[in-house]
């Protein structure tokens, strides 16, 4: 579970003289004496039952065995079961069965424990790495999609605009048919006319309007891509939290499961001692009671990877993705700079700011569009075609009509169309400089706040390392002294719930980190 040794007293096994005891593992700085007296024996006594010539040399991870007392034989025959398998997890109808039955606890029956252990559904597939889960989310998640669709709809904008540079060209084609009315002396007659016409119109010269209006929608095309770039990065900082939510509660799973193996084997003591007459009633009830907790805080967070699937695969944007194992990354990683520096990395990298730069251009372009408003426009009308009508002499072949005009339109007043449009586009500009200056005080603080959690957690990290280390060694003292009967039930269920507390404390402060780190990547903006 942890990156060190697993410190741990081995269950009841026979000496090499055939008396019945339990191993304890030697740690650093131990000695014969010390070892003694956690477990009120003497140490020539225990040199005598290991055969050592010379008690001060022993040596760190030697066992050591522990007799049980002597002051009653019975003790040596209590049933002492070896834990079961840590691949073995009570499924929830197994654990709540004991409970089936409210009139047990009102009959002051304590119910029996049915640890009856059947193995978990083993999680299968191939494993998804987090680059493979990175990917399915680029390619899947509707958020990217929708902004994929925003640059396709901006580019196509940006068409529009360009079209400016070219000729319109139209094709009329006209047939009409009219009544003449006719004089005493002469009837009515039918006059029809006929047309075909290509028309062209082009705009030579306005002064800088159009290619202010293309430069434009070009800096809003790329203010539109970086924005693609700050939703992907978004999606990916969701997909990594996720993925490492999922991990944390896979292991927070493998903490209570042994937990409850701890507090099985603990009941099973009890009993034994209860059977022998060496221990009360109450050492049995306290333990059976500890193991019910354990058994539903285990329910709980087996729900909790549950949940943290679900969430992962809506990080995905998928509907459908079969729970499969994760691969797990490593958790300790250094910072390769300052805070400073990953401030300064964050102003030149974050898409936001740079989106908010490429809106100020394109604002920019937009105000200079709007004051050439006052300047005319040259363009050029032309039109080419034939027509005739059927009163001629002859109506077919039509005959050829043409057209060519340049045109010089100066604005003289429109209102103030004009001039409002200036102060428009300027207040626009204003607002969007606003915007990105409280968009970078936003990235300082992302940067400031993920770097401290990520300096906050590395310390944490090593403390409660440090902590589950003594917890480890606590509870295995608590354990020794309770199977030679010189500790008490007490003791060693609070050394058991201090060690799962600083397992649980110690898997969330990594994975915490591990989130913490994501959060520090996206707001540098790498």
């Amino acid at each position: 579970m942890f990156p060190f040794s697993a410190l741990a007293a081995d269950s009841t096994a026979p000496a090499l003289d055939g008396s019945s005891g339990f191993y304890h593992v030697v740690r650093p700085g131990e000695n014969l004496f010390r070892i003694g007296k956690a477990y009120d024996v003497t140490s020539e006594e225990l040199a005598r039952l290991n055969h050592l010539s010379d008690p001060k040399q022993i040596r760190a991870g030697q066992k050591i065995f522990i007799p049980m007392p002597t002051r009653e034989s019975a003790v040596e025959t209590i049933g002492l079961e070896e834990p079961a398998p840590e691949t073995a997890v009570p499924e929830p109808a197994e654990l709540l069965r004991p409970f089936d039955s409210p009139f047990l606890a009102a009959a002051g029956a304590a119910p029996a424990i049915e640890m009856t252990r059947q193995a978990p559904q083993p999680v299968t597939g191939p494993v998804l790495t987090l680059d493979d889960a990175l990917l399915v989310a680029l390619d899947n998640h509707p958020n990217l999609k929708a902004a994929r669709e925003r640059i396709a709809a901006q580019r196509a904008v940006l068409g529009q605009q360009m079209a400016a540079y070219y000729p319109t060209i139209t094709l009329n084609n006209t047939y009409r048919s009219t009544l003449q009315t006719g004089t005493t002396s002469t009837s009515g007659t039918a006059v029809d006319f006929f047309s075909s016409q290509a028309n062209a119109s082009w705009i030579l010269y306005n002064f800088g309007k159009r290619e202010g209006a293309v430069q434009a929608a070009r800096e809003t095309l790329n203010a539109t891509d970086y924005n693609y770039k700050t939703t992907a990065n978004g999606v990916i900082l969701g997909v990594k939290q996720a993925y490492y939510t999922y991990l944390g509660a896979k292991e927070l799973v493998k903490v209570r499961e042994e937990t409850v193996q701890s507090r099985d084997l603990l009941v099973r003591q009890a009993r034994g001692f209860y059977e022998v007459g060496t221990r009360a009633r109450i050492d049995v009830v306290r333990a059976e009671s500890n193991l019910y907790n354990a058994q539903a805080e285990l329910i709980v967070v087996q729900n909790a990877v549950k949940v943290a699937w679900v969430t992962l695969k809506n990080a995905l944007g998928v509907r459908d993705l079969p729970e499969r194992p994760l691969e797990e990354t490593a958790i300790m990683t250094t910072i390769p700079y300052t805070v400073e520096e990953a401030r300064e990395i964050a102003y030149a990298n974050r898409p936001e700011l740079k989106s908010f730069e490429a809106q100020r251009k394109a604002q920019d372009q937009n105000i200079a569009t709007a004051r050439r408003g006052h300047l005319p426009d040259i363009s050029f009308d032309g039109s080419y075609g034939r027509r005739n009508t059927s009163g001629a002499r002859d109506t077919f072949p039509l005959r050829v009509s043409w057209q060519a005009q340049l045109s010089l339109n100066i604005p003289i007043f429109d209102g103030f169309r004009t001039t409002n449009r200036v102060e428009e586009n300027l207040h626009n500009y204003y607002v969007i400089k606003s915007q990105e200056e409280l968009q970078r005080q936003q990235v300082a603080l992302d940067v400031e706040q993920s770097y401290l959690r990520l300096v906050e957690l590395q310390e944490r990290i090593k403390a409660n390392e440090a902590a589950a280390k003594a917890a480890k060694e606590n509870l295995d003292l608590a354990n020794g002294r309770y199977q030679v009967g010189v500790g008490s039930i007490i003791e060693v269920t609070d050394a058991q719930t201090l060690y799962t507390d600083a397992q649980t404390t110690y898997v969330r402060a990594l994975y915490d980190y591990k989130i913490a780190d994501a959060q520090l990547v996206r707001a540098i903006g790498k």
